[in-house]
């Protein structure tokens, strides 16, 4: 069996489940550094059988025969800039070397790799989106806050005083410039037709309770920790929290299995809330969220996990494809 990890230039979380998938199973694993890829010379590829290999390069610069690859974890790829050499500085030329580089590398794959796919990009793609996720938490049977999508100061606030004021707001993505979290509605935004007219953001009822549950599910099988913590966002409070192994009842993996279906994924890491009450509320799911701090702090062996799942992952396909 031969593995590969599409990544970016040195993400622990690619070279810890390298490590695990060779020492646990005795089978190659190369991570490709897809942000690393300028001034590599590695890649290849030619549409027709004229006898050119399709390779990529792996980080220690070794070609990677992509059509001999028979499961691939996409794990991460950059919406950055790509790691471009210091001579380089015209923007022009930095905007052609990334695109050209990210373009190349994902039209390699998608032709000329026939393996199984942890999860396949367009899926992991489409499943990023925030509204997408929540249809289909819904249509899986999960609680999910109440929720307004919106850019309509008169409908925000009409949103937020039905609620009584306890609303929180999420953005739809991501910044490379700025951690951003969930913050409570004030009084200040929702006095501001400016701020709450820019952009379109996520405006959901304040689930209570100081338990939350990071759960990561590999195909059908799902591990995962409760995060006890005052704070609303409690990534940046770990500190403060206590973190423990959990065992999740089987009607909510269920439900998690069901949205990993719709969504096309086949891995993902999912926040909910636990209530005072006992109720499971859904607020989101990663597609390649990071795992290693959860192992750090409980005994879940996730990198373990994941290697093991990485090997199913290439038997059920094989099993299917000889069918």
């Amino acid at each position: 069996m031969h593995a590969a990890i599409i990544t970016i230039k040195n993400d622990l979380h690619a070279l810890a489940v390298a490590k695990a998938f060779t020492d646990r199973h005795g089978c190659k694993c190369d991570v490709i550094e897809s942000d690393n890829l300028a001034d590599s010379g590695g890649l290849n590829w030619s549409p027709d059988d004229a006898g050119i290999a399709a390779v990529l390069p792996n980080r220690a610069g070794d070609a990677v025969h992509v059509g001999s690859l028979d499961v691939v974890w996409w794990r991460r790829s950059y919406n950055g800039k790509a790691i471009i050499p210091a001579d380089v500085s015209e923007p022009s030329a930095i905007d052609v070397i990334t695109g050209d580089c990210r373009v190349s590398v994902m039209g390699v794959m998608l032709n000329e790799f026939h393996g199984a796919w942890v999860s396949h990009p367009d899926a992991t793609r489409r499943a990023e989106n925030k509204l997408l996720q929540l249809r289909a938490a819904h249509r899986a049977g999960l609680r999910i806050p109440k929720t307004l999508v919106s850019q309509n100061p008169a409908q925000i606030r009409e949103f937020a005083s039905a609620l009584d004021g306890r609303v929180v707001v999420k953005s739809l993505t991501n910044s490379k410039h700025a951690a951003l979290t969930a913050a409570v509605v004030d009084a200040g935004l929702l006095s501001c037709d400016r701020a709450l007219r820019l952009c379109p953001a996520i405006y959901q009822e304040l689930i209570p309770g100081t338990r939350h549950l990071r759960v990561h599910g590999f195909g059908d099988e799902f591990h995962a920790a409760l995060i006890t913590c005052e704070q609303l966002d409690w990534r940046y409070h770990l500190a403060d929290a206590s973190v423990e192994q959990y065992e999740l009842p089987a009607a909510i993996q269920a439900a998690l299995s069901s949205v990993l279906r719709e969504l096309g994924l086949r891995m993902g890491i999912f926040d909910l809330k636990l209530t005072p009450s006992g109720e499971f509320v859904w607020l989101e799911v990663n597609p390649q969220g990071q795992f290693l701090f959860i192992e750090g702090l409980t005994d879940i062996e996730l990198t373990n996990h994941v290697a093991d799942f990485l090997v199913r992952e290439e038997r059920t396909f094989n099993r299917r494809a000889a069918h």
